[in-house]
């Protein structure tokens, strides 16, 4: 027992003054051999554990920032090759503009395939018109109808004017095609241009028929701002094609009063079948001819007034290509 409480005495002394290995030299000294191991393999287990504890823990850790450290070092060459793969391809010249045509051709034929899924949605839709008007509803109708589901009308974010823009780049498509037969794609020369363009409205204004009582909705779709873009170089695009292929093939003050004028008597007379009742539309025919009338008979005498004529040749001349330019429009043919 004395042995113990001297043990102990010297430890309060010398713990923290002596490091663990002399107090082990020093109990081993001043203890008998039991009392010695006892306590030294109670030291042990207190210091000697967790120190062990204590590195397998920050090995574990230092292999975990090495592999971090690797993996960042592989990304980085990993975007400095790509970097000068693309620096490379920049400067291969035709090597690289090949890379970049086959790149181009892919999303041009992902981008078909987007517009012809559309297309088949559209088509579909246009026999719910009549029913659901130019609305989403009619869209996803024809949607469903295709096997598609009706959440897929989230592909026409103009929503209802997606309708009408379709309708009306088919009826458009279709009169030129009509227009390049009679006249063998611009050959032929007409004999009555009034004629030709009077009856070209007429057949563009008949294809609306189907859609008389909805129309009125499909001008007001047409009628909003985020739409007028789209409208506009259908329009234009539309009397540039009846003009040239009456033929009208002239580049002075004419060529921009024709247009604007045609397309001006074609609204008109849109306007006015709307609310026209009688047989056939016979009074829309005949105020569309009428209007024609008028419009010769306007430039006949403007052409008589050189200096007005130089006025609206200025005015309409700025106002045509300023919108041609906006919408992005080339009247070039070839």
């Amino acid at each position: 027992m004395a042995n113990v409480r001297c043990v102990q005495k010297l430890l309060r002394l010398q713990k923290f003054v002596l490091p663990f290995n002399a107090q082990s030299c020093l109990l081993a000294t001043t203890c008998n051999a039991g009392v010695t191991a006892s306590f030294h393999t109670l030291q042990q287990c207190r210091t000697l554990k967790p120190t062990s504890a204590l590195r397998r823990s920050y090995a574990k850790e230092t292999d975990k920032l090495d592999d971090f450290r690797a993996r960042e070092e592989q990304r980085e060459r990993e975007r400095d090759a790509a970097e000068q793969a693309a620096a490379a391809t920049d400067t291969q010249g035709d090597g690289g503009g090949g890379e970049r045509g086959k790149t181009s051709e892919e999303e041009a034929a992902k981008q078909a395939k987007v517009d012809g899924i559309r297309s088949r949605i559209l088509d579909a839709a246009m026999l719910h018109v009549p029913q659901h008007g130019w609305t989403k509803q009619a869209i996803i109708q024809g949607a469903e109808e295709c096997g598609y589901p009706s959440v897929v009308h989230g592909m026409f974010p103009e929503g209802g004017f997606a309708l009408v823009s379709h309708f009306n780049g088919k009826c458009n498509a279709q009169l030129v095609q009509q227009l390049q037969l009679q006249t063998n794609n611009g050959q032929l020369e007409v004999n009555d241009p009034l004629d030709f363009l009077v009856q070209a409205v007429r057949q563009r204004l008949t294809m609306i028929e189907p859609y008389k009582t909805q129309w009125p909705q499909a001008m007001a779709l047409i009628a909003q701002p985020q739409h007028a873009s789209t409208a506009l170089a259908q329009v234009l695009t539309l009397v540039d094609d009846i003009c040239y292929y009456s033929g009208d093939r002239s580049v002075d003050f004419g060529w921009y009063t024709r247009r604007i004028g045609l397309a001006t008597i074609m609204k008109m007379t849109e306007l006015y079948m709307l609310q026209d009742a009688s047989p056939a539309h016979a009074q829309t025919w005949e105020f569309l001819k009428n209007r024609m009338d008028e419009a010769v008979q306007l430039q006949m005498a403007l052409s008589q007034t050189e200096g007005m004529t130089q006025t609206f040749s200025r005015s309409f001349n700025s106002a045509f290509i300023t919108a041609r330019n906006i919408l992005g429009l080339g009247y070039s043919r070839h």
